[in-house]
This record gives C-alpha cells, structure tokens and sequence, in this order.
C-alpha cells in the first residue's frame, strides 16, 4: 500500500480547484496515449447481488486501509441529489459520464454507493461500486467501456467557463477479478494537468471503479495495488 499513500479529489473537482487558481501560464499540449484495445466480456455472475447500499458501502475500502488519508464527507450516493451551481459543459456531452459513478452511467444496477478520500496537492482516491442482476452484468459492463472509446479526445468548460481538454487511452494493468479494463485520463486547464488512472473491476454480481487521480503523473503500481485490495475486500465479504 506504500505506492497508494503517495498518491491520492476527484478529477472533476481538482480540475475546479486547479482553474480556479489563475494560473496563466500556456497549456502543455497532452501527449497522444495508447489506444483502447478490445472491449472486455463480462464473466458468468455467480452469488446473489447486494441489493442494499449500505451492504455494498461496507464492501468497499474504508479509511483503515487507505491511512494517511482524508476521507470525503458524505460522498455521493443513491438518493442523494446532484449539487446544484453552474452547468459545466462537455463536448461531445456523453463524455461527461467518464469517472461518474458507474451507477450514473446509465448502467441500471441494483444498488450502488461510493468512497472518496482526499490527498495532497489535489489528489484523490474514488471507489464506487455497483451491483447487477445476472442477466443485466455484460450490459452494463459493455455500455461503460463504448463511452471510453467515444470519448478518446474531448474538451469542455468548466462553471466559470474555463477551457478544459481532455485525452483517454489504454492502461496496461494486470487481470483482477472476474473481468477487468483500465485506462488513464489526462485533464489539462489554466496551465495545470491532472492525470487519472482507472481500474473497472467485475467481481461476481458486483461492478467497481477505482480511480487514483493526481497532478502531472501517478504510478501504474499504485492502481494494481489499490484495485486488488478492493477486489479482496469484495471477495471477503461476499466468497468466493
């Protein structure tokens, strides 16, 4: 866990808080990352998905394991609604939902919930987690990972029209769980990049997303570590 230390709010708010701070020097172009290989089946689902939020809470990592760590207050979750303020803008729109919750993707679960832990210098940890029905798990799975490849290169402003690009591409991280992919975000605004790396992870009923999100780079191990602690504690709770 010492790589996940070192590292890691969420992309979106270390972007606000980055462009918020007046910084006027010229953008570094992103560079050109990898791109997306094949999509990833989903595996056969095997166990009874948790159908409550609270259950699916207590599944995920919590501040024990990540010391050194701040965790976020009240991060969101089912019910709660979205905060109101100024509309950012994406485009094309559909890019918005890349890091949202999986839940907010339209992937229809079961029950969803999140944990987010804040680090230095804007960093972050989010985890959220949803969990499906047997014939609903390779929908959702596909449907997050065809946002990915639309959404290779985008851009957008944030509330107070700031210009924000963005640049998506593969991630080579090793297997976990019953099915996984991963990629790396590059969000760049005001002079300032933030770098995302992001495992989404099948474990049995249950769909997570684990994002490590830091300023200029993040290393690789640190993901691996993170996700296979999360497929752990998944797996723990719920068997095998």
């Amino acid at each position: 866990m010492g790589g996940v230390r070192r590292a890691l709010l969420s992309a979106v708010a270390g972007v606000t808080v980055v462009a918020g701070c007046g910084a006027e020097d010229e953008q570094p172009p992103l560079p050109t990352l990898p791109p997306l290989g094949p999509a990833v089946a989903a595996a056969p689902v095997n166990g009874s998905p948790p159908t409550d939020p609270a259950e699916l809470a207590r599944r995920l990592l919590g501040p024990a394991d990540l010391p050194g760590l701040t965790p976020v207050l009240d991060p969101r979750g089912p019910g709660q609604p979205e905060q109101a303020g100024p509309i950012a803008e994406t485009r094309p729109a559909q890019c918005a939902r890349v890091l949202l919750p999986l839940a907010e993707q339209g992937t229809e679960p079961l029950t969803w919930n999140t944990v987010a832990y804040n680090g230095p210098n804007f960093s972050s940890i989010d985890i959220d987690a949803a969990s499906y029905s047997p014939e609903k798990m390779p929908a959702a799975f596909s449907a997050v990972q065809q946002t990915l490849r639309e959404c290779t290169e985008y851009s957008g402003n944030d509330a107070d029209g700031t210009a924000i690009e963005y640049r998506l591409g593969a991630l080579d991280q090793p297997p976990v769980g019953d099915a996984s992919t991963a990629f790396q975000l590059r969000t760049a605004s005001a002079g300032f990049t933030l770098v995302s790396l992001v495992s989404i992870v099948q474990v049995g009923p249950v769909l997570a997303q684990v994002t490590i999100t830091a300023p200029e780079s993040v290393e690789p191990a640190a993901l691996t570590d993170l996700t296979a602690d999360q497929v752990a504690r998944l797996r723990g709770v719920a068997g095998p």
